[in-house]
């Protein structure tokens, strides 16, 4: 017995679940065929309806799984598991979802794969342009089909959120009037009062170093201020932490300075009035100084301020100036900041250079500080540069003759000079012939006999007149010496066999005991030993 084919079933829709959107949904397969008990009766079997995945991250081509990992497909695969666990308990098929009569005509759209992959390729997309900072922050993902937007990074300050002290960097837009207007990479702009670039206004373009003051809500402006600009406090409400003010000192205290900025009363420690200690501040009373906010706290009418600081944002910008301009041969005056065992920290007035020990003279030098002292005002020369890891190398010496130089026509090998005796050693003494010219006289030039100690013929300090032996300019090296302009003394005679035989005996005759071994044997052949 054959039944009637089942009649074609309309489309249908899905209900679409709270929080949930499904990204692939698929037809079921072909309805089973009739049961016998069906097949007897000669009932119909009722039209089959097409059934709908509730997991939409099955491929409805391959019935394979499709890679998501959005939140609306987690929450999909939990429901059909859950539904699943409920069939194997109660024995019942609610795999496919019930529809109703009011979404029969609705046609059930069924993505492809390639608008899956479509739908990938464009997140990564769009994540990877969040990452490089194409697209801003604040600009959300739009959401794919089936997927929640995906999460932005995080979004930059606002405006709102920026506290007075922040360091910023912006572009200049443009030069109006009164202001300097500035973007900082947010909705709203920066400003800085044309004033305090003291009539050197920057370049529309040029990016600058800004400090937030306040930000303007009514005129949609960040307030700003450049890192050195000086700003009038005229009360607790407008002193900030970071902002240079004028200040007049008024006494001195057992840690620091009185002084008071407009009318508030204000206090500089001793260690932030200059960089290095200073014993006595009385020299400081009745000065105008320009000062940094270190601290500031209305409640306790405290206010620290600190000079050290502003000086120290002088002193980078000077330092980015001079990294522009510094070349080796330039010539600068400097100030001995410290001193150490291989040499001396000058500062250049920006930066700092190492002026080693062999660059200070010509001449030897144990120590720097035989030479040197803190605070001693130098004039070096730059001899290297190492822009990778920020180090300059000063001399001396090249600012002086280099007595070196024509060495060989002031003391021709053979000629006469006197010479003060600077050190000894084991193996000779050092004279000096003149500032930077140091020769070595050699313990076998002191003298014709055996010398053992170096001490026994000369000593530090003492003046000798020696003779020029050799001249080495490569290791700058001259050797001198004594015994070279002493007369040779004259030789005891030679003490014969006759002398040497005891108690003025026969003098002693040897006697050969045997044949010699050896030799040729004399033949015309010249056969011997090695014939």
């Amino acid at each position: 017995m054959s039944s009637d084919p089942t009649p074609e079933a309309a489309p249908i829709s899905t209900e679409v679940l709270p929080n949930s959107v499904p990204e692939a949904v698929s037809t079921a397969p072909p309805a089973p065929e009739a049961t016998a008990t069906e097949v007897s009766s000669g009932e119909q079997p009722p039209a089959e309806r097409p059934k709908v995945r509730l997991n939409p991250t099955v491929d409805p081509e391959q019935d394979k799984p499709v890679p998501n990992t959005s939140a609306t497909a987690l929450e999909a695969d939990k429901l059909t598991a859950e539904i699943a666990a409920e069939e194997a308990a109660t024995g019942e098929d609610r795999h496919f979802a019930p529809t109703t009569s009011a979404s029969r005509n609705d046609p059930i759209a069924i993505p492809s794969k390639r608008d899956v992959a479509l739908d990938s390729e464009m997140e990564k997309e769009i994540a990877e342009a969040l990452a490089s900072g194409e697209i801003p922050g604040a600009i959300a993902t739009p959401a794919t089909s089936g997927s929640p937007a995906s999460a932005t990074p995080e979004a930059p300050v606002d405006e709102e959120d920026l506290e007075p002290g922040t360091r910023l960097k912006g572009k200049v837009q443009a030069v109006a009037g009164e202001n300097v207007i500035l973007d900082v990479g947010m909705r709203s702009s920066g400003c800085i009062p044309s004033k305090q670039f003291e009539g050197k206004f920057p370049e529309v373009g040029a990016t600058l170093d800004v400090v937030v003051d306040s930000y303007s809500a009514a005129e949609g402006l960040i307030l700003c201020s450049l890192p050195k600009a000086m700003r009038s406090v005229s009360g607790w409400s407008e002193v900030q932490v970071g902002q240079i003010v004028d200040c007049m000192v008024t006494k001195t205290n057992k840690g620091g300075l009185e002084v008071t900025v407009n009318a508030l009363r204000a206090f500089l420690p001793a260690g932030q009035v200059d960089y290095g200690f200073i014993a006595n501040l009385d020299s400081y009373v009745g000065q105008k100084l320009r000062v940094k906010v270190t601290e500031v706290n209305p409640q306790k009418k405290n206010l620290v301020v600190s000079r050290r600081a502003f000086m120290e944002i002088e002193r980078g910008e000077r330092r980015e100036e001079m990294w522009k301009t510094v070349a080796v041969g330039q010539t600068h005056a400097g100030v001995v900041k410290t001193i150490k065992e291989y040499g001396a920290f000058i500062d250049l007035g920006g930066l700092d250079g190492l002026l080693h020990v062999g660059e200070i003279s010509w001449q030897r030098i144990n120590h720097p500080s035989d030479v040197l002292k803190e605070g001693q005002q130098v004039e070096v020369q730059i001899v290297g540069i190492d822009r990778e890891k920020n180090k300059i190398s000063l001399g001396m010496r090249q600012l002086t003759k280099n007595p070196w130089s024509d060495i060989e026509a002031r003391y021709p090998v053979g000629t006469e000079v006197t010479g003060t005796v600077t050190r000894t050693s084991d193996f000779g003494a050092f004279v000096l012939l003149e500032e930077g010219i140091e020769g070595l006289i050699h313990i076998s030039e002191l003298e014709h006999r055996r010398v053992n100690r170096v001490t026994d013929v000369v000593k530090e300090g003492q003046e000798v007149r020696a003779k020029v032996l050799s001249i080495d300019l490569g290791k700058r090296r001259i050797a001198l010496s004594l015994k070279a302009l002493q007369a040779r003394p004259e030789g005891a005679p030679k003490k014969d066999d006759a002398d040497l035989a005891p108690g003025g005996a026969a003098p002693y005759e040897r006697k050969r005991k045997g044949p010699l071994k050896g030799g040729t044997t004399g033949g015309a052949g010249g056969s011997g030993l090695f014939g």
